[in-house]
């Protein structure tokens, strides 16, 4: 079994992010040994197909493919950007759900009794009263939120930050 220090040590870290044509990660390792880039074609997209694609649409896509998963501080920092480029601020709407979610989730040791994106992201019709399409800017700055909030510099599979980059993709070729 690997340590957490093996995992940072020894794994290749995230260091640019592109959605212009697909989702793009140019790795190294620790070392600064260049990897190349890797596309990772999202699954998050078929989610989405047939759908508006929005930015509160792909928090929804993002529910539905790992709405399982507890609330994480990685998941806060992606839906913040999220809310705040879709309405232009963060008000007690669905970032502030999360936030509680992640604070409860901390304090909570058994799985099944931790919030999930599933039931935080049940509100955001609620909660969310703008909303527009997803841009290049809007999924490199969500990926972005997101790796910058996770302690092994990743973003979750097929989680909020991969459903709005497949937004974005849904919007450029929506044959996908």
């Amino acid at each position: 079994m690997r340590s957490t220090k093996d995992e940072i040590e020894n794994d290749p870290t995230i260091t640019n992010v592109s959605v212009e044509e697909h989702v793009s990660v140019s790795q190294s390792t620790s070392g600064g040994q260049f990897v190349g880039p890797t596309e990772q074609v999202s699954t998050a997209a078929k989610a989405l197909i047939g759908r508006s694609t929005t930015l509160t649409e792909a928090l929804k896509a993002a529910a539905i493919n790992v709405g399982d998963k507890p609330v994480e501080t990685t998941d806060l920092a992606a839906i913040k950007e999220v809310e705040a480029r879709a309405t232009g601020e963060v008000a007690d709407g669905v970032a502030t759900v999360a936030k509680k979610a992640v604070a409860r989730n901390e304090k909570v040791d058994k799985k099944d009794e931790k919030i999930n994106l599933r039931d935080m992201i049940a509100e955001i019709d609620v909660r969310v009263t703008k909303d527009r399409s997803v841009t290049s800017e809007d999924a490199e700055a969500v990926v972005q939120a997101e790796l910058n909030h996770s302690p092994l510099n990743h973003i979750t599979p097929r989680g909020v930050a991969e459903s709005v980059a497949a937004a974005y993709k849904l919007n450029c070729n929506p044959s996908l």
